[in-house]
């Protein structure tokens, strides 16, 4: 096994560039130069986006492929759907995840019984489950959520504490390109039923929030009370309902905590036919439904 290295070395300014050079698995590059104190050296290995066949000749697994960066094979983040739609090149299927969009990431999260319970999203439901005790579960994974703002000027900022006052769509971590509409549904199309009121949580407590229907202002999102973990998220409005001893108010209010997942540095978005894929790094998975391969024929 080789490897092919493009080394630049600088000297006052001017570079002069070793291409090409063919460099065996344990042997040494050996550069040879008068050195001097402010003389530094570049080593450029280029990592690409790649996609490789799965190691089995029977025909109907013909279509399966992994993807792999560099060195690191890709995980998509998946409970059994691993179909996907490429392009006639692989950067038109796939995209890498800007760093900035860790900032909206968060979790909420309502307590219940003495206990704490988050928003999740799985398998197109919205339930409330009880907050995971370890990290790398698949419990994490459906209670974080991209939370953008309708302005884009506010897109790369960091919300810190809370957010507020503020339109927003809601996308599952796993699930990029999809949002939550005001039906409780998921969808891949950006309309004015995908957006969400952030207010101050009915409940008056300082760092609480809820979310208003951006269709329907004055219906929110709601649990319950005295729920179990599972328990659905359903839409309640001020105006229909009223409300006993506080119960709306605490079932509407959701406190903003730091998010229970974050993408890898090393994350991608893949195309797919139904839906769009998270892909990391497999390495960096614990205990996530997960595929390493994908249907490259759907």
């Amino acid at each position: 096994m080789y490897g092919t290295i493009s080394t630049t070395a600088v000297n006052f300014g001017e570079a002069s560039v070793l291409s090409d050079l063919i460099v065996w698995a344990g042997s040494l590059l050996s550069v040879t130069k008068q050195w001097n104190s402010n003389d530094h050296l570049s080593l450029q290995f280029p990592i690409a986006l790649r996609t490789e066949a799965i190691k089995d000749d029977q025909p109907e697994y013909a279509s399966l492929q992994a993807i792999l960066f560099g060195p690191f094979v890709l995980a998509g983040l998946s409970s059994g759907d691993w179909d996907a739609k490429t392009g006639s090149d692989v950067s038109d299927w796939i995209t890498a995840v800007p760093s900035s969009h860790n900032s909206q990431l968060m979790t909420f999260t309502q307590e219940s019984s003495g206990r704490t319970f988050v928003l999740s999203s799985s398998n197109g439901s919205l339930t409330m489950q009880e907050r995971p005790a370890v990290d790398g579960t698949d419990t994490a994974v459906h209670a974080t959520f991209r939370v953008h703002p309708q302005d884009a000027a506010m897109l790369h900022g960091t919300y810190g504490a809370t957010l507020k006052d503020t339109s927003v769509q809601i996308e599952p971590f796993d699930m990029p390109g999809t949002v939550i509409t005001n039906n409780l549904t998921l969808s891949a199309q950006k309309s004015a039923g995908s957006f969400f009121n952030i207010v101050p949580g009915l409940d008056g407590k300082p760092n609480s929030v809820s979310l208003e229907l951006g269709t329907k202002p004055g219906c929110f999102l709601v649990s319950g009370a005295d729920y179990s973990a599972g328990a659905k998220i359903q839409v309640s409005c001020k105006s229909s309902v009223q409300s006993i001893g506080g119960i709306l108010e605490q079932a509407a209010s959701f406190a903003q905590a730091a998010p229970l997942r974050q993408y890898h540095p090393v994350s991608f978005v893949a195309k797919g036919v139904k839906r769009n894929f998270l892909l990391e790094p497999f390495y960096s998975l614990r205990d996530e439904f997960y595929t390493v391969y994908f249907n490259l024929a759907a």
